[in-house]
């Protein structure tokens, strides 16, 4: 169910400009319902903090907080969040080593360097976080959080996991990495709660997989996948490890069950109209184009 946690309040903004006797018919783009059944305490919520492929003007990179603890990347956290919700962050999943998955594991660290008793976990496969390690947190680009301050209470903890098994990072969430085909080491994860799996895809081009293991899940309540580039740049999509409209559609056949939701993100905003064109002349309804801001309860 995709919702939006202001709905009493875009209700009552509605009513005023009704009262006032404006029209905007935009106004009915500030919140959608399905009817799948009403929010509930169990439900997983997935707020997107960023889903695009770069940063440009009123567009953040990926950046997915799941129940207001877990990070699935750490494109966009700090200029989204205020601090109160900053501290409430447990765990960050990273995909892979591109830095608009990564810049604010920087942020949030410093902006959490105070906090007596906390270590913010930052989890990812052994390769992925040696790359991290070596060219990004490494008291060259950024401080080494994994060792300050000094005693036991380091700002950042460094997590290995192994593909394939699922590890806790929360109370009720744990996630299992699983490889995908992007130019670089890469993984996706499948997230699972006390109901079913949520499969995020991370970057990734055409790929084998993940699917296989998503054909094994029961339960699934919902894909996220990428899609980058329109179908005109199927080469350079090709080149840099990503999807088009096209590829995607031929990566969803792979998938044996189609009853849930799907979510796109990584667009690159410079070609937005063009990509969400070409994903409506699919004609699946299953497909949703994520945005900035909205709340997914699942």
């Amino acid at each position: 169910m995709r919702c939006c946690p202001a709905l009493d309040e875009a209700i009552s903004r509605l009513w005023g400009l009704t009262r006032n006797r404006l029209t905007y018919p935009s106004i009915l783009l500030f919140f959608t319902i399905t009817p799948q059944g009403p929010c509930g305490s169990n439900d997983m919520r997935i707020k997107v903090l960023g889903c695009y492929g770069t940063e440009f003007l009123h567009y953040k990179s990926c950046g997915f907080l799941i129940d207001g603890s877990v990070m699935l990347d750490a494109g966009s956290i700090c200029s989204t969040l205020a601090l109160e919700e900053q501290r409430g962050i447990q765990a960050i999943c990273v995909t892979h080593s591109h830095l608009d998955h990564i810049k604010d594991i920087f942020f949030l660290a410093n902006n959490l360097f105070e906090e007596k008793g906390k270590t913010l976990r930052v989890y990812s496969t052994a390769e992925i976080l040696q790359l991290l390690k070596r060219h990004f947190i490494n008291d060259i680009i950024c401080p080494d959080f994994t060792v300050i301050p000094q005693g036991d209470d380091h700002v950042l903890g460094f997590e290995t996991i192994k593909e394939g098994a699922f590890y806790p990072v929360s109370q009720e969430i744990s996630v299992r990495a699983e490889k995908v085909d992007h130019n670089i080491a890469a993984v996706g994860y499948i997230i699972k709660c006390d109901h079913g799996h949520v499969v995020y895809t991370g970057d990734t081009g055409p790929t084998e997989h993940i699917w296989e293991v998503c054909n094994s899940l029961n339960n699934l309540l919902a894909l996220f996948i990428e899609c980058s580039f329109p179908n005109e740049l199927q080469a350079l999509a090709t080149l840099s490890g990503h999807l088009t409209p096209q590829t995607m559609a031929q990566e969803l056949e792979k998938l044996t069950d189609n009853n849930y939701p799907i979510f796109v993100f990584h667009m690159k905003p410079q070609y937005l109209k063009t990509i969400e064109e070409e994903i409506h002349a699919l004609g699946d309804e299953r497909i949703s184009i994520l945005t900035q801001g909205e709340e997914i309860d699942l």
